[in-house]
């Protein structure tokens, strides 16, 4: 029962909300290392994005297969601008001194609507090159055409491993450097700029890295938007069924709760979150094992 009457709140939200709001959505869309082809699931991945009529997405996990697929155009055709940031330039920051090469693509880019927003700034950051060359952040300063407000959009994704101490530790440096490149854009963009992150921060709500982002000034969506789901983001690998097809599927309730989710989008200062969802439909679930987050957002004046 609980679970129908937050289906029908997240319907009749996305029916009353003011036309204005920005919707932002962030997606690990499984990458292709486990014989898990881009081609079986683009159309999937795509129609995920298409259908959650998201303004600004952070996509995960998205690897050299996944730029050279179709989804990326269709989706350009359907009115979103994709940014990469500068690998090299980010490279040369980092002190690396080597060839660039696809392992070095920025596997977390961010889209936005070029209809809704203007771009007006941007880069990318790899965290830790010996480590893993995947794990990084995009950020955007955007500005909404019609009312003029400005934020910075960040999409991420923190170190993976769960190995105690050690991995929590750089996952909490993922989180300060995060707040050092929001720092920069402040000075030049303003003190008060207001600022989204969403991405696959591989880590509970409870951990270090999450009271590092609150200590200064970040908000989770899941524990404060006015209509909130109680579904876990993380639901375990899809599986090839007998015609072929992948599906996937929520796991066991105990594991369906917020609390367990490792996908978040936190929010800062001058952001009001309306409506948190985490998508469960049946496309979203058969194409990774990230079930995709959305929040509805309000830019206070």
């Amino acid at each position: 029962m609980k679970r129908i009457a937050l289906l029908v709140a997240i319907a009749a939200f996305s029916v009353s909300v003011k036309s204005e709001s920005l919707r932002f959505l962030t997606f690990n869309i499984w990458g292709d290392y486990f014989n898990n082809p881009v081609e079986e699931r683009e159309k999937g991945v795509e129609a995920t994005i298409l259908n959650s009529r998201a303004d600004v997405v952070a996509l995960q996990e998205v690897t050299p297969n996944w730029y050279k697929s179709q989804m990326f155009l269709n989706l350009a055709k359907a009115g979103y601008a994709v940014v990469r940031g500068d690998e090299a330039a980010a490279l040369r920051r980092a002190a690396f001194t080597g060839e660039l090469t696809e392992e070095h693509i920025n596997h977390e880019p961010v889209l936005y609507r070029k209809d809704r927003l203007k771009l007006l700034d941007s880069g990318m950051e790899f965290f830790h090159l010996k480590l893993q060359t995947s794990k990084s952040v995009t950020w955007l300063v955007l500005e909404d055409r019609e009312s003029g407000r400005r934020f910075v959009a960040f999409g991420t994704h923190f170190w993976w491993q769960h190995n105690g101490k050690e991995s929590n530790a750089i996952r909490e440096l993922n989180a300060r450097h995060i707040l050092w490149i929001l720092a920069d854009i402040r000075r030049k963009w303003g003190e008060n700029l207001p600022a989204i992150l969403g991405g696959d921060l591989n880590s509970h709500v409870t951990s270090s890295d999450h009271a590092m982002l609150r200590s200064r000034g970040f908000v989770n969506a899941a524990s404060n938007a006015e209509i909130r789901s109680t579904h876990c983001s993380h639901h375990g690998n899809p599986a090839r069924g007998e015609d072929g097809k992948w599906r996937g599927s929520l796991q066991v309730p105990e594991r369906d709760k917020a609390k367990y989710s490792i996908d978040h989008i936190y929010y800062t200062k001058g952001i009001r979150a309306l409506c948190h969802e985490i998508i469960t439909d049946q496309i979203s679930l058969d194409v990774s094992d990230h079930s995709p987050v959305l929040v509805e957002f309000d830019l206070l004046p």
